[in-house]
């Protein structure tokens, strides 16, 4: 567990599993997180995608809660994909499903702690993101915590009846370590 001023990032447990499929099947949620809005899942399938994360099989992916220290209880969660440790990337994602704290500090504050685990403990050289270009709230909270745009990939994401473009935004572990002595 990490914790900062009013944020905490743990691992994920079972008992989270019924928070996370309502956020999963939020369409506000969804859109966000996953570019999709129109992908609703079971708790069972949701079950079975975390299940080798509970027994310490995945190798691929962590994924941790972010719970608000004040009231102890989660509000989003947040996942770091490794899928070949010889190209020192790891690529990260946030989301908050509680949509009153949107905009209020929290996602920026749970991504700096999930840098700290990237760069700092798990040594990882290079983190990378994908976000919906129309999503300046998160853009702007990810230009916070020390991550550049890199470039935009045109109509990728498909939903709403319509193409989206997204923004891959990179940082890397010797702009952390400027970051953090400044």
């Amino acid at each position: 567990m990490i914790e900062g001023e009013r944020v905490r990032i743990r691992k994920i447990e079972k008992s989270d599993l019924p928070l996370l499929h309502r956020w999963a099947n939020d369409r506000d949620v969804v859109a966000w997180a996953r570019f999709s809005p129109d992908h609703m899942t079971s708790l069972a399938a949701l079950e079975k995608s975390y299940e080798k994360e509970f027994t310490g099989e995945e190798t691929e992916r962590t994924t941790f809660m972010v719970d608000e220290k004040a009231s102890g209880r989660p509000i989003g969660w947040c996942v770091v994909r490794t899928w070949d440790r010889k190209h020192v990337s790891a690529n990260v994602g946030i989301a908050l499903g509680e949509k009153d704290l949107w905009g209020k500090g929290y996602g920026t504050e749970a991504m700096e702690l999930l840098m700290e685990i990237v760069f700092d403990h798990q040594g990882w050289h290079h983190a990378e993101l994908w976000t919906l270009a129309e999503n300046e709230r998160a853009i702007k909270s990810f230009e916070k915590c020390g991550f550049r745009r890199v470039g935009v990939e045109h109509e990728v994401a498909y939903y709403g009846g319509g193409y989206h473009d997204v923004v891959l935004m990179e940082q890397l572990k010797s702009d952390w370590d400027s970051r953090k002595v400044s």
